[in-house]
């Protein structure tokens, strides 16, 4: 079991905004004294910042509302605990997940437990009081009983028609209940002495239309009216996309004008709930590398560097990403090829104007690799990397030391079973 090494980060850091290049060169310096290259660096102040100029930006309204913390889009445990340290709580998907959490000590009110096919593993977690979203009525058949002997709080999440693939439209997606399904199970939580505290829906990735977040409101409110239920919770999911994203602030202004419409369909409503984990996470994260070779091309330069897409960066053709570097050089620049260590034609992370004054041996930082970098770190060829942790007293925490290289009998690790420190 990995131990925790904490070790005092002496940054001048409170005139430093954060996510400024300064803030991160500073933090990102202390990191890789500490751990090393390649890893990543996550931030608490930018979690703190962002999630704040949400509420503040969305709740204009008579009704309060309170952001989960999506976990499975940036699986720290460090950074759940800061969360519910902030009195806010977190959103699981899946057994691993919940396991950890609670052996880090969060309670049941500082969880809420949504995803698929829960009556796979859940039955095992006989938390009282604890806060289940069921997604289908097989899983509600499954668990109804132990819902009532542990008195969870339960809700039903509902298909709503904007809720769509975000590869092909044309069709709706696996999560969810339809109308008639969510009619039922809102019947049966009723018949069984259940208080349905909460009704949720999530629009996903999909580019949404700024009445997408309105109109999922009203499809909740014909459901509820039809099954005779008055939830006191309105849960309107995550799906907004990363601050930096041109869409974000008609996305924020359409999920703020539905927000004002809940407060309406639903007035005996005591909150909405929202559970945004790119918009939350996206800028709270950068990966270190260091460049270990150089090559020459007619067509541009190419960094060989330690860290790179196929371990660290599966998500780098999603969107481009900035890179900047540790120690600033000045100069004339040119284009550059980034490249990680594997033998994967792909492992590349864009191709970039960079400074030709680069030697082997700099350190590269790739921005804005929060939001699903580190639950689809891959161990291809190279194991997993070392994670640094900044809490609210800018202390560095080695949160997760680097894999070393297995031993002559071969062993294999389970992700989910990775210690943290």
């Amino acid at each position: 079991m990995l131990l925790a090494i904490r070790t005092v980060c002496a940054l001048a850091t409170a005139a430093v905004p954060p996510g400024s290049a300064a803030r991160w060169r500073r933090l990102v310096g202390a990191a890789v004294e500490a751990v090393g290259t390649p890893c990543y660096v996550t931030d608490w102040q930018p979690v703190k910042a962002a999630v704040e100029a949400l509420e503040q930006c969305v709740a204009r309204v008579p009704v309060p509302v309170q952001s989960w913390l999506s976990y499975k889009t940036h699986p720290l445990p460090h950074l759940a605990v800061a969360w519910a340290a902030s009195g806010r709580g977190v959103e699981v998907v899946s057994e691993s997940e919940l396991a950890v959490l609670l052996e880090r000590g969060l309670c049941a009110d500082q969880l809420l437990v949504n995803g698929v096919a829960k009556h796979r593993w859940l039955p095992s977690y006989p938390v009282h009081r604890l806060r289940v979203h069921f997604d289908s009525l097989l899983e509600l058949d499954t668990m109804l009983r132990m819902a009532v002997e542990c008195a969870w709080r339960v809700g039903v999440r509902c298909h709503v028609p904007d809720e769509t693939d975000a590869r092909e439209p044309r069709y709706g997606g696996q999560f969810g209940m339809r109308p008639d399904e969510a009619i039922v199970a809102l019947r049966r939580l009723r018949c069984a002495g259940l208080a349905v505290e909460s009704v949720h829906f999530h629009l996903g990735q999909s580019p949404q239309s700024t009445q997408a977040y309105g109109r999922s409101v009203d499809h909740l409110e014909a459901i509820c009216a039809a099954a005779d239920v008055r939830p006191s919770f309105i849960d309107c999911g995550g799906g907004l996309p990363a601050a930096s994203d041109p869409r974000c602030q008609a996305a924020i202004a359409g999920l703020r004008a539905a927000v004002e419409r809940t407060a309406a369909l639903f007035p005996g409503a005591r909150g909405v709930w929202l559970e945004n984990g790119r918009y939350i996470t996206s800028a709270a994260t950068v990966l270190a590398m260091r460049v270990l070779d150089i090559k020459e091309r007619d067509e541009c330069c190419y960094l060989i560097c330690d860290g790179g897409r196929t371990n660290q960066a599966l998500a780098a053709d999603v969107q481009p990403h900035r890179i900047i570097l540790l120690a600033e050089r000045g100069g004339p620049s040119r284009l550059t090829t980034v490249c990680g260590p594997t033998c994967m034609t792909d492992d590349r992370l864009g191709r970039f104007d960079l400074p030709e004054r680069i030697v082997v041996g700099d350190v590269l930082i790739w921005m804005d690799a929060g939001a699903y970098h580190l639950p689809w770190e891959t161990r291809f060829s190279h194991g997993l990397c070392a994670v640094a942790w900044f809490g609210e007293d800018d202390d560095l925490v080695v949160a997760r030391e680097r894999e070393r290289s297995a031993p002559p009998e071969w062993q294999w690790t389970p992700m989910a079973q990775m210690p943290y420190a």
